[in-house]
């Protein structure tokens, strides 16, 4: 009987089939929801920037702790065109925030009272477009902004000159759809404004999420998160909860977020106000605004929960994979991932196994799409993959870097799961994989 085995395990192996591989599989803690754990595109967001007269000082500090900065200084002159120079600042901003592992909630706007005339906005949509586009990359949402007080698209009590009406709100759009890039959310506060662009009836909510390119470059904000049955205005005073439930739908693939602005209970308190973000799939948040709120969701805990489940906060179950494998051969690797986050992973980004040998480092494409894990769900992916022709021990890991090329080296940009794994220049260390 031996021999026979053995004969049985020789032709196999000639015939290159070869008995079934040893597996070795991981399966590690998931980091505690009181682990700090900056990611991009997603969290609460820092507001202490001036897009025209950048101080790296002041981002190097926000880099600290946030990956999202909204331009709250971004004030436009009400009385001119920008100036040469100002552009230049504005591009050095972009280059100070790359620099410094950031990206932008970005919006224009000329002031708490209202606008400027409308010549005046066209000149500056014409000037500030194209260094915009130049810089998608590091934007993660435009605000479509420029119209309205705080460029919130309403004239509410406004004391300058002011634009809110139709035809204008749809040129400005008109303007952004062609001249941002198709990856770039367009962010709009008022939902019957999305629909009236799209040909569609504005007087009450769809039944379900909108189809079509343009509607799904069309994301929604809210300034006003949680303040009152129509988050002051955000939704129409008719049916205000069947607004905000067809905009909490759609957002399940659409970036979402803005900042609270007043402190109303029960809906703001702490267990409330996490059970309606997971709804809403929020994705960004004011970390400053409204103070009071801050400061009570910081006194009893609520702050730290958000800042743990804010957009995605996903972790590795388990992996599995061969311990040898023949050089240029065929393997397969197991992976289950789990969502503890409010919302999807909402914009594509590229997954690499990555080998690691002594002298060389090798990255294969993963067909691993992340933005299919919704939020409380887990995942199995069984990847069958083609080795590279290395030799002997290399490490593997996982890489989840940016999209952008001139983003994807650096490992500020990279995703990093919520997961006990060593954790260097954007690659999780799984384990070891010998090559023969």
């Amino acid at each position: 009987m031996q021999r026979l085995t053995l004969f049985l395990l020789l032709l196999l192996t000639a015939c290159g089939q070869g008995p079934p591989p040893a597996w070795q599989e991981i399966e590690p803690e998931p980091l505690p929801l009181t682990a700090p754990l900056k990611n991009p595109e997603r969290g609460f967001y820092a507001t202490d920037l001036d897009p025209f007269h950048p101080d790296e000082a002041s981002l190097a500090e926000i880099a600290q702790n946030f990956t999202l900065v909204y331009p709250y200084a971004g004030w436009l002159p009400r009385n001119r065109t920008l100036t040469e120079e100002e552009l230049e600042r504005l591009k050095t901003t972009f280059d100070l925030v790359k620099k410094h592992g950031l990206k932008l909630i970005l919006r224009f706007r000329y002031g708490e009272d209202g606008d400027a005339e409308l010549d005046l906005i066209r000149e500056h949509v014409r000037q500030l477009l194209p260094i915009v586009r130049e810089n998608a990359d590091l934007v993660y949402v435009f605000q479509a902004g420029f119209l309205g007080r705080w460029g919130e698209w309403h004239c509410w009590e406004a004391t300058a000159i002011c634009h809110d009406d139709a035809e204008t709100k749809a040129w400005l759009l008109d303007e952004l759809l062609a001249g941002l890039p198709p990856e770039l959310p367009i962010a709009i506060r008022y939902p019957p404004d999305k629909l009236r662009y799209l040909g569609l009836d504005e007087s009450r909510p769809p039944a379900a999420p909108l189809e079509g390119e343009t509607a799904w470059r069309l994301a929604h904000l809210n300034d006003c998160y949680l303040a009152d049955p129509t988050d002051t205005g955000t939704y129409p005073e008719e049916e205000p909860e069947a607004w905000r439930a067809w905009v909490y739908a759609e957002n399940d693939r659409l970036v979402y977020g803005g900042e609270t602005c007043a402190i109303n209970p029960p809906r703001t308190d702490g267990e409330n106000a996490l059970e309606e973000s997971t709804r809403a799939h929020l994705d960004y948040l004011n970390s400053e605004y409204h103070d009071g709120l801050i400061r009570q969701w910081k006194e009893d805990g609520t702050y730290e929960r958000f800042a743990a489940r804010l957009g995605y906060r996903i972790s590795l179950l388990r992996a599995r994979w061969p311990k040898a494998v023949p050089a240029g051969g065929t393997f397969t690797l197991e992976i289950t991932l789990q969502n503890t986050g409010f919302a999807r992973l909402k914009k594509a980004r590229p997954a690499f196994l990555v080998f690691e040998g002594k002298t060389e480092r090798k990255n294969l494409p993963l067909a691993l799409d992340l933005t299919a894990l919704g939020p409380g769900e887990r995942r199995t992916w069984r990847l069958r993959l083609a080795a590279p022709d290395l030799k002997g021990p290399v490490r593997i890991g996982l890489w989840f870097p940016d999209p952008s090329p001139r983003l994807r080296s650096n490992p500020r940009y990279a995703i990093r799961l919520a997961s006990a794994l060593p954790f260097e220049n954007g690659v999780h260390e799984l384990g070891m994989l010998r090559f023969f």
